[in-house]
């Protein structure tokens, strides 16, 4: 099959998809109700075939197993049906999609190519959709190929018209008439594979996943349950699914006493210049006569009908910000824009941002500052470029970085710097984006990537640069790029943090310690 003759054919019917979508998009109106499901409907099945196409594809793609040895590449090549560890890297740089969807795709062209064809056959029809097949897939976990065969033989035939809902259960069924002992076997794997893990979902919640055995579950659903109900019947204000959530807390909490050490990466701006004032306008709205004021000069109340005219007249005027100015809609300044002050009943001045914590999600100013202000934390100072951000202030002529180095660039990275991935940055490896030692070991040089990642990066088919403002972008041999910016990162057009004029700076460190803004690394142990 030749290459330029398959892009050609992808662009030419991609090509007619834009013309027929933006076609819909602005004549769709005339189609009633049902004509216009039944256009999506078809619509549909072109997708469904689409999804085969780019998973039979990446199947293609992902039996060619790369191997680093010594200071070469070694490749083989499989059957259909392997996949190579790089594969879902490879497809989500290629694709622009997380490696996550990246290697669900894979995993279907090489299962659906070497299992089970005929279902393969009903996708590339354009009959089943991607996430049909997926269900398959899943319900047939832990069988070999014959027993894939069979059930892929009973259920293709039945498979297009069957209730979506009941795939997974139907399929199952097949599978343990077909397959009895693996299906138990499997399920035996399965119940040792228990797992919980968290991500970061909208700004201050996280979301929790489980994976328990059927009977833990229970009983532990039953409680959340029991002390839900509890809840709302103290506090009638709760909804359903609030109670459960802080019944749940507290169950996981209880007679728990649990501490951990999180390092957050916090900009605490101690010094700056003073904001440009913003356009003002004058409005007068005259004084009521007996309204008094004290007198700045005596000290004692006076009526406003008692002073002379002109002075009335001066209390009269009053001067507002002008957000609709003449040059167009004022902007707030930083304060307003609400960056919280560190500490504001002890008089103190540092104002701090919020944070995004790697793994849990962001961290609102307000918690931040209470934070530093009420729990021990040990403060590391990291001198950063004011325009860029960029970590500037440990250099080496080694090749090994020492561990404040690490620490700082672990920080600003906060996940690996590849394309789509989120593993941490305190399990990845520190790599020289430019090889040492033409390139220098320097934050402004390093960059996190996970073990995979960094063996990918080591084939030289995608090259990374790492730009001074810390964004990393990888280009391919055909000159297509992808790139990915650190989880902590100064933004030359972000409005700075401005703290009042008295402002007074948080440490005694000598002036060449101090960045131009005064931007600090705050190391805070947070109990949980």
């Amino acid at each position: 099959m030749d290459r330029g003759d398959v892009s050609s054919r992808i662009a030419a019917l991609r090509g007619d998809a834009v013309l027929l979508a933006k076609d819909l998009a602005e004549h769709g109106r005339s189609l009633d109700p049902r004509e216009a499901f039944e256009v999506a409907g078809e619509a549909q099945k072109v997708a469904n075939t689409l999804e085969g196409v780019v998973a039979v594809a990446a199947a293609f793609g992902a039996r060619f197993e790369s191997r680093m040895v010594s200071d070469r590449v070694i490749e083989r090549t499989h059957p259909v049906g392997f996949v190579d560890g790089m594969a879902p890297s490879m497809l989500a740089m290629e694709a622009g999609v997380t490696e996550g969807v990246a290697g669900r795709k894979v995993r279907l062209g090489a299962k659906l190519s070497a299992r089970f064809p005929q279902v393969l056959e009903l996708v590339l029809d354009g009959g089943v959709a991607a996430v049909t097949a997926h269900k398959v897939l899943d319900a047939c976990a832990g069988l070999d190929v014959e027993a894939c065969g069979r059930v892929d033989a009973s259920l293709a035939p039945r498979l297009a018209g069957m209730d979506p809902a009941r795939v997974s259960s139907e399929t199952r069924r097949i599978a343990a008439r077909v397959a009895a002992d693996q299906v138990a076997e499997h399920a035996a794997k399965t119940r040792k594979v228990r797992t919980v893990e968290v991500c970061p979902s909208e700004d201050g919640l996280t979301e929790w996943f489980a994976l328990l055995p059927t009977a833990t579950s229970k009983a532990a659903w039953t409680a959340v349950e029991s002390l839900a109900a509890e809840y709302r019947d103290v506090d009638d204000t709760l909804t359903v699914p609030e109670s459960r959530a802080d019944a749940f807390g507290d169950l996981l909490l209880r007679n728990v006493s649990v501490s951990a050490q999180v390092t957050l990466g916090v900009p605490v701006v101690t010094g700056a210049p003073d904001p440009v004032a913003a356009p003002t306008v004058r409005t007068f709205s005259p004084r009521d006569p007996d309204e008094t004021i004290i007198d700045a000069t005596t000290g004692e109340e006076v009526r406003v009908g008692d002073l002379p005219a002109d002075t009335q007249e001066d209390l009269g005027w009053h001067e507002f910000a002008d957000y609709e100015s003449a040059d167009g809609p004022g902007v707030p300044t930083a304060v307003e824009m609400a960056p919280t002050r560190l500490g504001a009943d002890t008089g103190a001045t540092a104002f701090v941002s919020g944070v995004q914590l790697p793994g849990l999600g962001w961290v609102d100013a307000t918690t931040v500052a209470g934070i530093l202000s009420t729990l021990p934390l040990q403060v590391a100072r990291a001198v950063l470029d004011a325009d860029t951000g960029t970590l500037t202030s440990i250099t080496t002529d080694a090749y090994r970085p020492p561990a404040k180095m690490r620490q700082l660039v672990t920080v600003r990275d906060g996940t690996c710097r590849m394309y789509g991935c989120t593993r941490p940055a305190e399990r990845c490896d520190l790599d020289h984006v430019r090889p040492w030692p033409t390139g220098p070991t320097t934050p402004a040089n390093l960059a996190g990537l996970c073990r995979r990642h960094h063996r990918l990066k080591q084939q030289g088919h995608w090259r990374p640069t790492l730009a001074p403002d810390g964004t990393l972008t990888w280009t391919d041999p055909s000159g297509r790029t992808r790139t990915t910016e650190p989880v902590h990162r100064t933004h030359p057009d972000d409005p700075p943090l401005t703290p009042p004029p008295s402002s007074a700076p948080m440490s005694s460190n000598p002036p060449h310690e101090r960045s131009p803004r005064g931007d600090a690394w705050a190391d805070v142990p947070i109990p949980f």
